[in-house]
C-alpha cells in the first residue's frame, strides 16, 4: 500500500514522481490539517492543507500530474500564470480548480484557504483516454467551477485517509478511475476520437464467478482493481461499468462487505482473537478493522461477537 503516514514523510515504494507533487505543494506553502495529510498510490495522490495569504507572486514546479482541488476555505481571489496565460477568479468555498500536467505555474492569493486535493498522473489518464476510444486527453484549465462529482470523489479520499490513516489499493484504484472518467468527459476539449458512452453490458455469471474465486483466493491481501479486471478479461474502464450493472455497487463497496460478512463468521469461532480475523480478512491492523467493522455493522468486533455467541 502506497500512503504516507505523515504529510510530507519519504514515500516507500511509490512513483518517483510522487516527489513532485510534495514539492509542490511545500514550495506554495502547505501545512497538513490533519497527521495523515498526503497519501498516494502509482497513479494518484491525495492532500488536505492550509496554505497563508501569497501576496507576492509564487513559481511551482511543473508537475507530471493533472492538478485538480476543492477550496474549503474562502472565498477568496486566484490570480495566476498558467503556461503563460494569465487567469484570475474569485474562488467560493466548495468550488474547484483544474489545472493540466507540464503546465509552467506561477501563483498569488489574497488570504489564507484549506484546500483538498489530488493529483491525476498525466499517463493514466492518457491510458484511460485511449480504452475509452477518446484520443488524446487535452485537459482544459478551469478556475472557479462547480463539479458535485469531483468534489465528493476528493472528499471521500481525504475522509478515508484521515478516518482509517489509510487508503486501500482497491479504493485509491476506484477514485482514480472515477476522476479520470470525469475529467476526460466533461473538463477535456472536445478533439480526437469521439468514443463511446454506451454500456458495455453486464458481467456474465461466468466472469463475476472468476471475480469471485480471484477474492475468496486473496481475501487475506491487498486486491487491485487491475487483478479484479484481469479475472473478467476485461480493461479496468469497462470491468467498473459492467460490476456494477451486474452487482449493483462499485468494486470498492462490494469488497468491503464480502470482507466484512466472512468476518462475521471467523467471529463466531472462539479460538480466533480479533487480529486475527482481522488480517485474514485483509486489514492492516486491528483498528482499521474495527474501525470499518463498526461502521458497517453499528458496534464494535468485540460487541457483535458477544452478543452472537451468547
Amino acid at each position: 500500500m502506497l500512503n504516507l503516514s505523515d504529510s510530507l514523510a519519504p514515500q516507500r515504494d511509490a512513483h518517483p514522481d510522487i516527489s513532485s507533487a510534495r514539492a509542490w505543494i511545500g514550495k506554495l506553502g502547505g501545512n497538513p490539517v490533519k497527521p495523515q495529510s498526503f497519501a498516494a498510490s502509482e497513479v494518484l495522490a491525495v492532500g488536505h492543507f492550509r496554505f497563508d495569504g501569497l501576496a507576492e507572486e509564487v513559481e511551482a514546479p511543473q508537475l507530471p500530474f493533472h492538478y485538480i482541488s476543492v477550496t474549503l476555505g474562502g472565498p477568496l481571489i486566484i490570480e495566476a500564470r498558467l503556461g503563460g496565460e494569465k487567469v484570475k477568479a474569485r474562488v467560493l468555498p466548495g468550488q474547484s480548480l483544474i489545472m493540466a500536467a507540464e503546465r509552467s505555474n506561477i501563483w498569488r492569493w489574497d488570504r489564507p484557504t484549506e484546500e483538498a486535493h489530488v493529483f491525476l498522473h498525466a499517463d493514466f489518464l492518457e491510458r484511460v483516454a485511449s480504452d475509452a476510444g477518446k484520443g488524446r486527453a487535452e485537459i482544459c484549465d478551469r478556475l472557479a467551477f462547480t463539479d458535485t462529482r469531483l468534489r465528493h470523489t476528493i472528499l471521500a479520499l481525504t475522509e478515508e485517509m484521515q478516518r482509517y490513516g489509510r487508503i486501500s489499493t482497491l479504493f485509491f484504484d476506484m477514485a482514480a478511475d472515477v476522476l479520470a472518467r470525469r475529467i476526460l468527459f466533461r473538463h477535456c476539449e472536445k478533439n480526437g476520437k469521439s468514443g463511446s458512452k454506451g454500456s458495455a453490458g453486464a458481467l456474465t455469471a461466468r466472469q463475476l464467478r472468476r471475480v469471485l474465486e480471484v477474492v475468496e483466493d486473496r481475501l487475506s491481501q491487498d486486491i487491485s482493481l487491475d487483478d479484479l479486471a484481469s479475472a473478467a478479461g476485461l480493461s479496468r474502464f469497462h470491468f467498473v461499468r459492467a460490476f456494477k450493472t451486474a452487482v449493483g455497487m462499485p468494486p470498492h463497496r462490494w469488497l468491503v462487505g464480502l470482507r466484512i460478512e466472512h468476518a462475521k463468521e471467523l467471529l463466531l469461532s472462539r479460538t480466533a482473537t480479533i487480529i486475527e480475523v482481522a488480517a485474514l480478512v485483509g486489514f492492516e491492523s486491528q483498528s482499521h478493522f474495527g474501525q470499518v467493522f463498526l461502521s458497517q455493522v453499528g458496534m464494535p468486533p468485540r460487541e457483535w461477537r458477544r452478543r452472537a455467541l451468547s
